[in-house]
């Protein structure tokens, strides 16, 4: 899994899960599979933007959530308030992506595994969710603190709306680990290490029923990179922009 995918998967599994706000709304089963179109481009230098094609396998039932790779089990369900807890996957980065020599002589940064948790309170105000977690596979191994609110705004029967917006916050240590240049790393670059780092994020979601099994959504996401980010020798963006077209079908 590389750079593409990690963002690519981040972007569907958000999709589904405001899909889900539709599907909800309506007696379904908790199985769903669905596939996303993605175009997503990576923040490292020398990587080219990359299209892809991603297959989800969705399950929500009363108290776990699965979907595609991130699981969500609820311990607490109140009135619209929830708390879980999650596992989902961090980034990756395979040095090999990049066109430059001298990105190709780092290494690899290796896929990192979440577990935390998360709460989430929905009112017709909005749905606001925080959650907390650490890198249990030791690649990163730091924490990351996240929090999304979104605002659904149902046009008709069958056409909703879902703006989003959201701030995520990683430790030094996960910062550097993804971002940083250690000490003799690399022949070209001076060490550059990274503190804390706050990237902000905002999305649109437009999400189309077109019966009680098919739905067809479209969703735009862009991500501001935090300034430590931006200024690293392996990062050549100040953001990311990723657009996606998916499909699913409720059994």
């Amino acid at each position: 899994m590389n750079i593409y995918v990690k963002k690519s998967l981040q972007l569907l599994l958000s999709t589904l899960a405001l899909s889900s706000l539709m599907a909800q709304a309506q007696d379904k089963s908790p199985w769903s599979v669905g596939a996303g179109l993605i175009s997503t481009e990576s923040p490292y230098a020398g990587t080219d933007n990359r299209t892809l094609l991603l297959p989800m396998i969705n399950y929500e039932g009363e108290k776990l959530t699965f979907r595609g790779f991130a699981l969500d089990y609820k311990l607490v369900e109140n009135k619209g308030f929830n708390w879980s807890v999650i596992l989902e996957p961090g980034q990756f980065f395979d040095s090999s992506d990049s066109d430059l020599a001298e990105i190709k002589a780092f290494d690899d940064r290796k896929i990192s595994l979440y577990a935390g948790s998360k709460v989430s309170y929905t009112t017709g105000y909005g749905s606001l969710s925080a959650s907390a977690s650490h890198d249990i596979l030791g690649h990163g191994d730091g924490a990351k603190l996240k929090a999304r609110y979104s605002y659904p705004f149902k046009l008709s029967k069958q056409i909703m709306l879902i703006p989003s917006f959201g701030v995520e916050l990683s430790s030094s240590k996960v910062s550097n680990y993804y971002y940083g240049v250690t000490k003799g790393e690399s022949n070209t670059f001076d060490a550059y290490e990274l503190g804390s780092t706050v990237n902000y994020n905002a999305g649109m979601l437009l999400s189309y029923q077109l019966n009680k099994k098919w739905n067809v959504s479209a969703m735009i996401n862009y991500t501001q990179l935090d300034s430590d980010i931006e200024d690293s020798p392996i990062i050549d963006t100040s953001s990311i922009s990723t657009a996606m077209m998916s499909v699913s079908y409720q059994f």
